[in-house]
C-alpha cells in the first residue's frame, strides 16, 4: 500500500487482483490540484496498460470541477481503465453526467461493484492524442 499526505488531500493506494483501487480522502481544489495530478499519474502508472483503476471518492469532500477533468483525461487517453465509487449521488456524479463523461468515468455506489464489473475498453479519444487537455468551460 502506497499513501501519500498532504494538509488537506491523504490517498492511498491497494492493489487487488481485479483493478488497483486509489482511496482518497480531503478535498481536491486549486490547491491541491497539482498533487492531483501527480497522485492520478503515479496509480495509472501502478495499475499498468489496459489495467483497471478504481477511484474511491466516498471520503472527499470536495471535488473541484478541473479534478473531475482530470480523471476523465486519463480516461480518455485509454491505457488504464477508471471507474469511480461514491456511494451517495451528488454533485460529482452530476457534473460527470452534463459534461457527458458517463462513457469514461463510471460511478459506481459500491467498491465491490466497481470491482467486479466489467468496464469495456474504450477508444482513445480524439483530443487525448494531443499533449494538452480537451478544452473546457469547468474549471477549478
Amino acid at each position: 500500500m502506497n499513501t501519500q499526505f498532504s494538509a488537506q488531500l491523504r490517498t492511498e493506494l491497494t492493489l487487488h487482483h481485479a483493478a488497483t483501487v486509489l482511496h482518497v480522502h480531503g478535498e481536491i481544489d486549486a490547491y491541491t490540484l497539482p498533487q492531483w495530478r501527480d497522485i492520478l499519474d503515479d496509480a495509472m502508472a501502478a495499475e499498468g496498460d489496459n489495467g483497471h483503476l478504481v477511484i474511491d471518492i466516498r471520503e472527499v469532500t470536495f471535488m473541484s470541477c478541473r479534478a473531475i477533468m482530470e480523471m476523465a483525461t486519463r480516461a480518455q487517453q485509454g491505457r488504464v481503465r477508471l471507474s469511480v465509487v461514491n456511494p451517495v449521488a451528488g454533485v460529482t456524479d452530476r457534473i460527470i453526467a452534463a459534461a457527458g463523461l458517463t462513457e469514461w468515468l463510471p460511478v459506481f455506489t459500491s467498491r465491490t461493484r466497481a470491482l467486479s464489473a466489467t468496464v469495456p475498453t474504450l477508444p482513445v479519444h480524439p483530443s487525448a492524442r494531443s499533449s494538452t487537455p480537451p478544452p473546457s468551460s469547468m474549471t477549478a
